[in-house]
């Protein structure tokens, strides 16, 4: 596989370069279909079989496992793809292909007939521990980063077989719909106990049995959670997110989770009713 890079222009915005090898990464990744788009665009999210050749999610693997003691605590979340750039996670993070993807999925030229660039926002290389300890309470993304705007999505990619009782994601099918629900504050009850009546209006998604490079990708407003790995091995997977180049951010700063977000002062702005 051809070595990649990229180039940084302008106020840190990264781009694809052009020594991205388009026929190396087209052996890799396979482009999504129109049904899946589809799929996506009614429910939130859509499951990819086989997104990335099982072959290159093991080298991801590989790869990650052996950087994490040296960059990052085992088990944290960590950028490979620009901090420190470790291929072969730059190489995916910044294809053409992927990108190509991301931009199919958003879809934001529907809403205005002009083709809205994609920025790179975020990629995460993740081991979760055995052993039933950690669960996802269920939130939704783009409200805890921050991002003005719809649009950002994650890709959720398997790096090794993952089974249902690993705790992958579940999801409520179509509720990116309902918008902004809150963000889920440090300590606070989840967004499922936070508005009982979820579940009532929107199916929760089937528990995923996952191959390596098998990918789930959901939408910003997309309430997602997952439960506790119960199993007795490790789950391994790569997050990585993108979103229009137009959204603006806190600061302009785009982080996997955002400033913290506190009620306005009740002097300053007081309830009027009731």
């Amino acid at each position: 596989m051809s070595t990649i890079s990229t180039t940084r222009v302008a106020e840190g915005t990264m781009v694809m370069a052009e020594s991205v090898d388009a026929v190396d990464m087209a052996a890799v990744i396979r482009d999504v279909t129109a049904e899946e788009v589809a799929f996506y665009e009614e429910n939130g999210w859509v499951k990819l079989d086989r997104l990335v050749t099982p072959e290159y999610a093991r080298e991801l693997r590989r790869v990650g496992e052996a950087h994490e003691d040296g960059i990052h605590p085992p088990g944290s979340w960590n950028s490979l793809a620009t901090d420190p750039g470790v291929e072969p996670f730059r190489a995916l993070m910044f294809s053409e292909r992927m990108g190509r993807n991301a931009e199919r999925l958003i879809n934001r030229r529907r809403l205005t007939d002009v083709q809205v660039p994609l920025r790179y926002r975020a990629d995460h290389f993740v081991r979760r521990p055995p052993g039933g300890i950690h669960g996802t309470p269920y939130h939704q993304d783009s409200v805890e980063h921050g991002s003005d705007r719809a649009g950002e999505l994650q890709f959720w990619l398997a790096l090794d077989e993952v089974t249902p009782e690993m705790g992958a994601m579940r999801f409520l099918s179509g509720v990116h719909r309902a918008g902004p629900l809150g963000a889920v504050l440090r300590d606070e009850r989840d967004l499922l106990e936070q508005y009982p009546k979820l579940l009532d209006l929107y199916q929760l998604s089937p528990p995923f049995h996952y191959q390596p490079g098998d990918a789930t990708v959901h939408h910003g407003y997309m309430v997602h959670g997952a439960p506790p790995n119960t199993s007795d091995r490790a789950r391994w997977s790569y997050i990585f997110s993108y979103t229009p180049a137009d959204t603006r951010w806190p600061h302009g700063v785009t982080k996997n989770w955002g400033s913290e977000k506190v009620p306005l002062d009740g002097a300053r702005n007081p309830i009027v009713y009731p």
